[in-house]
């Protein structure tokens, strides 16, 4: 089976800078393309999966063999975290004494499965054990005084902060105060100098010189659990009580960094692939609900952590309490989980709907604003809007639109409240800091980030922002080009291959061998195929609103018909440009990027080919 690996260059696929859905396509460069062979012959990959790893930058075959296979021999010293000895130096005497200890989390899926994933390892200890999630409409996000004096009050004797902590200094001051000692476990960059707590776990510490720096909160707070496991075996404490299995805790690890999303290399990798093997176990009787009622039981993935767990444990915190969560994560029967599960799906058909109306207002905002050439990227509010779904319409018009944008919604103190996220490599974190001014606070990163104003200080945000972002694309060196070309988003091509060879048996096996280089997600996305000089034989629309395309296609030496031919799918590409150029083509040959998945219907083996983009 050949697998072409394309040189650099678009010369070879046109004259157009952009795709048909605006993006810049990104080839293999002629260097990977001979790492690329090294790899196939010293370790017997595929060369479509040796294909994919050198594009990717992945040459050496140790790193390679580590890659493909995971082990939890691979995971660095949790000693290498900076805090752990003051840690556990505080934490050790509580568990001897059985005092209660606090656990404060986040409301999100990486807070949520932290915050059970103490629960469960201390209660196995016989440590009672209460716990404290913010609400994000009344609370906000993160450890508020108001709630250091109500975890004392319960007579917590040490409180633990997980995903969460590292920039409430407020807060864990009023702890200190009022003599509640706390442990941080946070991922956080550090906004400014550590809190005030008798031990910070975080690997963005800038003293922190682990390996660690891409775990999320779920990650930090298992590598603590690592290094108590370890400290509690040593001191003799499992000699009359079995040890807790952390194996068992790995599944809420793996969906937490696949949720928070985490880069699925190194570490992480490791946590994600022995997590949905622990998941596959179905041992964890609320996951296995879960995914019972989402239908997500028969492919075990990253996928399913990221699209079909993580959004229904996310919509508890969003538009409800993030109680429920928690509670489905500890739940050890199917009579406890089942109603839970189902209290969680129906949530997220709620925020769903949400979502949906919210992003039709958003998106008229967005063309609306956008029709002023000053606008770089569109600031939108809406008084009714949800500020627990904001940051999933912020996401979905930067898709739509190309442009970075916020979405704000009204919290319960009247100010407006929402999400941005960034495009074209634009860096909203600093855009937002220049806008400081006009806020009551605001913070973020390059891709993402949050703010809150007054109603009044709308439009002067507006004008810092785009002022800033402004700045920032002027100053690059694509000055000169087009601005379409200048916001393009980019799509990585990792490897070409035929539309023969995807036929048959042959497809199936191209696809087995893409599936062994999972699990993908961010840092490791799914791989993108080319398939050069495909034609379109026959196309309709399919789906319940007509807006899928259904698309058979041969390879231009049987494009009358004869030879072999794949059945491949257009998600929500009917009315689109792409779907435009997939039935507008009137036989001529164009070059598709697709994915490819193999998957098992009724004991039958399917190959799932998905049109991401085309290029005329």
């Amino acid at each position: 089976m050949q697998v072409a690996v394309l040189p650099v260059g678009l010369e070879q696929l046109g004259t157009n800078p952009l795709s048909v859905l605006g993006q810049k396509w990104v080839l293999p460069t002629p260097a990977s393309t001979r790492a690329s062979a090294a790899l196939q012959q010293t370790l017997g990959l595929t060369p479509l999966a040796a294909g994919v790893l050198a594009q990717r930058g992945y040459t050496d075959v140790a790193t390679v063999s580590t890659l493909l296979n995971p082990r939890l021999e691979h995971l660095p010293d949790p000693a290498s975290l900076k805090g752990m000895h003051e840690a556990l130096a505080a934490l050790l005497p509580v568990i001897a004494a059985k005092q209660l200890i606090g656990i404060l989390g986040d409301y999100d899926v990486d807070g949520t499965c932290a915050t059970a994933m103490l629960t469960r390892y201390f209660g196995a200890l016989g440590v009672p054990v209460t716990r404290y999630i913010p609400d994000r409409l009344t609370e906000g996000y993160g450890p508020n005084p108001a709630a250091m004096r109500a975890i004392k009050a319960r007579g917590v004797a040490l409180l633990i902060t997980v995903d969460t902590g590292m920039n409430a200094p407020a807060a864990l001051a009023e702890a200190a105060a009022i003599g509640l000692p706390v442990i941080v476990t946070d991922h956080h960059p550090p906004a400014g100098p550590l809190p005030q707590a008798v031990a910070v776990l975080n690997p963005q510490r800038a003293d922190c010189t682990s390996t660690l720096q891409h775990l999320c909160g779920s990650g930090v707070a298992f590598f603590f659990l690592m290094a108590l496991n370890r400290a509690l075996r040593g001191l003799g404490h499992f000699v009359n009580m079995a040890e807790p299995k952390l194996t068992t805790l790995l599944d809420l690890v793996g969906l937490a960094t696949v949720a928070d999303v985490m880069p699925l290399t190194g570490t992480n990798r490791v946590l994600v692939a022995k997590g949905l093997q622990q998941l596959a176990t179905g041992q964890n009787a609320g996951l296995a609900a879960l995914l019972n009622v989402a239908g997500g039981k028969e492919d075990i993935s990253a996928y399913t952590l990221g699209f079909v767990l993580g959004p229904r444990l996310n919509a508890a915190g969003r538009i409800d309490s993030a109680e429920a969560a928690v509670q489905l994560l500890l739940a050890t029967t199917e009579a406890e989980a089942y109603p839970l599960a189902e209290q969680l799906h129906s949530l997220n058909s709620q925020r769903q709907q949400l979502e949906k109306t919210i992003l039709l207002q958003a998106i008229a905002q967005a063309e609306e604003q956008l029709k002023n050439p000053q606008i770089l990227a569109p600031v939108l509010s809406g008084t009714d809007w949800h500020p627990g779904v904001v940051g999933i319409v912020a996401s979905r018009v930067k898709d739509k639109t190309g442009r970075p944008c916020f979405v704000l919604g009204t919290d319960s103190n009247g100010h407006l409240k929402g999400s941005g996220r960034s495009a074209a490599g634009l860096n909203l974190g600093a855009a937002v800091a220049a806008a400081q001014s006009v806020l009551l606070s605001g913070g973020g990163h390059a891709a993402a980030a949050g703010v809150t104003l007054l109603p009044a200080n709308l439009a002067a945000f507006s004008q810092a922002l785009n002022t800033a972002l402004w700045a920032e694309l002027n100053a690059r060196a694509d000055a000169a080009a087009p601005l379409p070309e200048r916001l393009a988003p980019t799509l990585t091509i990792a490897a070409s291959t035929s539309v023969a060879s995807l036929s048959g048996e042959a497809g199936l096996a191209q696809a087995a061998a893409l599936a062994s280089l999972a699990p993908y997600g961010h840092g490791f996305a799914e791989p993108v195929i080319l398939l050069p000089q495909a034609c379109v034989a026959n196309i309709r629309a399919v789906g319940a609103d007509a807006s899928h395309l259904r698309v058979r296609l041969t390879g231009v030496f049987n494009s009358a018909g004869g030879g072999a031919g794949i059945d491949a799918m257009a998600f929500g590409a009917a009315g689109t440009p792409l779907g435009q150029a997939l039935q507008g083509r009137g036989g001529k040959p164009l070059q598709l990027a697709v994915t490819l998945k193999r998957r098992t219907f009724n004991g039958r083996a399917l190959l799932d080919i998905i049109i991401k983009d085309a290029y005329i």
